[in-house]
């Protein structure tokens, strides 16, 4: 069957703690994609390099790839702008009031709630843990399970500034927009933030909510918060049930699926080249690759500390095992 060219990917952290994704803004992207009715598929990506841009949410629609942003949360922004633009708005039917409205409860959750969820997850050591666990799991090698995570960490607090270095100040500016939303709803008596129908802005705060309500890695304040007040709890469990109930089918599942991203790039899809089983001597020599790149994970990792210097080098490790477990799998398979 030929390839479909309108076929819409949604690339995005795997599941954790029973969300749709361990990543807030993941659970943004895919709840914005739901609200709106789209035709979508989704890739799960163990990594972030393991994404056509190196970062998460990424969408890819036909021949369109959305550009990589700064982080995860601006990705999701400028994902859902896409998606308004090409899929469907659902904020076109809010009146002028409205509008001015979702304008300043999106710059709240933007603000407040964004760094909230990200000193949460980066900021903070029981939090960082329970991420860190979901995101990476024992798939990583020593030295690479600390170093990976670890720089992540240091680059994600960089872009974050002072904010980190005072949390409990953060939290308690987002406690404020948490009531601030639960007094809306409740006032309103509606399904969503603006009546019967979703807007943007529900898809912001579903990734926020359903995380600080479900995820081990949330602030325990922040948690408490969302907990103790009923109306989220309905909002959530309204959310989910009417538009979470099935998951969104697999990219490979997808029947008549699109080139994947680089295929699209290359503007043709090529068929794939001969398997050839590796020799024995191969495979020692790819098992004693693993080894001196640990070794020299570990060498950067003490010069790292020595120095304090920061070295974007995450990604390649991340593609270097990414390459290497393909080929572990290739090899079980001839083993079948």
């Amino acid at each position: 069957m030929a390839a479909r060219p309108d076929v819409t990917t949604l690339y995005k952290w795997p599941e954790a703690w029973g969300l749709p994704s361990l990543s807030p803004a993941c659970i943004q992207a895919e709840a914005y994609l739901r609200l709106a009715g789209a035709d979508f598929c989704v890739e799960v990506c163990s990594t972030a390099s393991s994404s056509p841009t190196g970062q998460l949410p990424c969408l890819e629609r036909g021949s369109f790839l959305l550009p990589a942003d700064s982080d995860e949360f601006a990705s999701s922004t400028a994902l859902i702008a896409y998606a308004k633009k090409h899929i469907r708005d659902l904020d076109a039917p809010l009146s002028l009031g409205q509008r001015a409205d979702l304008l300043a409860f999106s710059t709240l959750v933007e603000t407040r709630l964004n760094a909230a969820t990200t000193i949460s997850c980066w900021g903070e050591s029981r939090g960082f843990s329970e991420y860190k666990k979901a995101a990476y799991g024992n798939r990583l090698p020593f030295p690479l399970s600390h170093l990976i995570p670890w720089s992540r960490q240091r680059e994600v607090l960089r872009r974050l500034g002072p904010a980190h270095e005072d949390p409990d100040k953060v939290y308690q500016g987002a406690i404020q927009v948490l009531d601030a939303l639960a007094d809306r709803l409740r006032s309103s008596g509606s399904a969503f933030f603006f009546g019967a129908a979703a807007s943007s802005l529900d898809a912001l705060l579903a990734g926020h909510l359903l995380f600080y309500r479900s995820s081990s890695a949330a602030a325990p304040v922040l948690a408490d918060k969302v907990q103790s007040q009923p109306v989220l709890c309905e909002y959530l469990d309204r959310l989910l049930g009417r538009h979470f109930a099935l998951p969104a089918p697999a990219r490979s599942a997808v029947e008549g699926a699109a080139p994947s991203w680089s295929e699209a790039a290359r503007g043709q899809k090529k068929a794939p080249p001969p398997k050839v089983e590796p020799s024995a001597a191969e495979l020692t020599f790819r098992r004693h690759s693993m080894y001196w790149m640990a070794g020299a994970g570990a060498a950067i990792v003490a010069y790292l500390l020595m120095s304090g210097r920061y070295i974007k080098f995450v990604p390649m490790l991340e593609q270097a095992l990414e390459g290497d477990d393909d080929e572990g799998d290739e090899e079980d398979d001839g083993d079948e």
